[in-house]
């Protein structure tokens, strides 16, 4: 009986832990924005970084692609929550300064596979965020998601597709515009 007890009452511990983790409240809205602009803001700076460290010509027109549409998306969102008296980041989250650091010590092709393997990774992580609020409540937010998720697909695209090639072979940059 004494097994039996303490299964019962880890068990009812268990149960209480799932409970309470069904009450944490999800991201709002608000919250999932503030998280998209940062994602995007990262993404320029992540640009630009390619646009001075990468080898290849195809890296360069990626990084310059990205940062031309994720500013676009940042201005979009930060026009948005202005209009809406949302308060945003104005700076970057420490993680994304990080990545940031990491990458901007490297060069060359180190750069490129480095970047290009980035990139991929963060726009999976972006298209989830802005699917997510594609799906949201609120009408205009979900508009705003649905009309960034073609670009960031495009980007992802463009950036497994360089992700496919081996260390010689690069796309061209005419394709990437």
């Amino acid at each position: 009986m004494r097994i039996a007890g303490s299964t019962l009452v880890a068990i009812m511990l268990l149960a209480g832990a799932g409970a309470a983790l069904a009450d944490a409240p999800a991201k709002s809205n608000e919250q999932l924005l503030a998280q998209a602009l940062q994602t995007s803001m990262a993404e320029v700076e992540l640009g630009k970084l390619a646009q001075k460290n990468a080898q290849s010509t195809g890296v360069n027109a990626l990084g310059a692609r990205l940062q031309r549409d994720h500013g676009r998306i940042v201005k979009v969102l930060k026009a948005f929550s202005k209009d809406k008296g949302m308060v945003m980041p104005a700076s970057l989250e420490s993680s994304d300064a990080a990545q940031i650091q990491a990458l901007s010590v490297k060069s060359g092709a180190d750069f490129d596979s480095a970047y290009i393997g980035q990139m991929v990774s963060n726009h999976e992580e972006a298209l989830v965020l802005f699917t997510t609020l594609s799906e949201c409540s609120d009408p205009q937010i979900s508009q705003l998601a649905k009309s960034a998720l073609p670009i960031l697909r495009e980007d992802q695209r463009l950036a497994g597709s360089y992700e496919k090639l081996s260390p010689v072979e690069t796309l061209p940059a005419v394709a990437l515009q």
